[in-house]
């Protein structure tokens, strides 16, 4: 992993939520040195995250090599050693399921590119119309409610990026995605993945 990374900030931050116990390997992705020959090896496409982990499948070496798929393993429950407080059952919990999988999707194809489009000059206008969309989406005191789900661990990387950049304070003073924020951002499993130095998403 690289902790300067938001797509790997996402599976740590489902890692420290759930207490599964890890050891963190983190490696350079630029640089004269490159990334190191086991690397590669797990991750033939060079990217970060990848995990490996024991799984309910009956492996000890299961290599999950996209920060999605990690937080899909999450859901569904198959890394073992964590108190499951990320696993969701698609039809014991279809309303909850749904919700988080908007929040997942809406981060990747609408806050994304439009939040890149912001920082590199063009324009905010298109930013703050779609944070003030997501503003009436956040449930509380979580995105989707109560409990820690992966719509958190997905959006908080970006979101806060966002936040540090623009202010989520100038949509709405009162603003339910600032209050989300604060939210995570006193939560000692999010807390851990804060970095003073950080990269954007592209």
């Amino acid at each position: 992993t690289n902790k300067m990374c938001p797509f790997a900030q996402k599976a740590w931050i489902a890692l420290e939520c759930s207490e599964t116990p890890f050891k963190m390997e983190e490696i350079s992705l630029y640089g004269a040195n490159g990334k190191p020959d086991w690397f590669w090896k797990l991750n033939p496409d060079g990217t970060v995250p990848v995990l490996v982990a024991a799984t309910a499948k009956g492996r000890s070496d299961t290599i999950i090599a996209d920060s999605e798929d990690i937080l899909n393993s999450f859901v569904a429950g198959d890394v073992i050693g964590g108190n499951g407080v990320l696993t969701c059952d698609e039809n014991q919990e279809q309303s909850l399921f749904q919700k988080q999988q908007w929040w997942r999707d809406t981060i990747q194809r609408r806050v994304n590119p439009i939040g890149k489009s912001a920082v590199l000059g063009a324009g905010k206008t298109k930013l703050y119309d779609l944070l003030h969309d997501l503003n009436s989406e956040v449930v509380g005191p979580y995105l989707c409610g109560d409990r820690v789900t992966v719509a958190d661990c997905a959006a908080f990387p970006f979101l806060w990026r966002i936040h540090n950049e623009f202010g989520l304070d100038k949509v709405n003073k009162n603003s339910n995605l600032l209050s989300w924020l604060r939210t995570c951002e006193g939560n000692p499993a999010f807390q851990k993945t804060v970095q003073n130095s950080w990269w954007w998403w592209w």
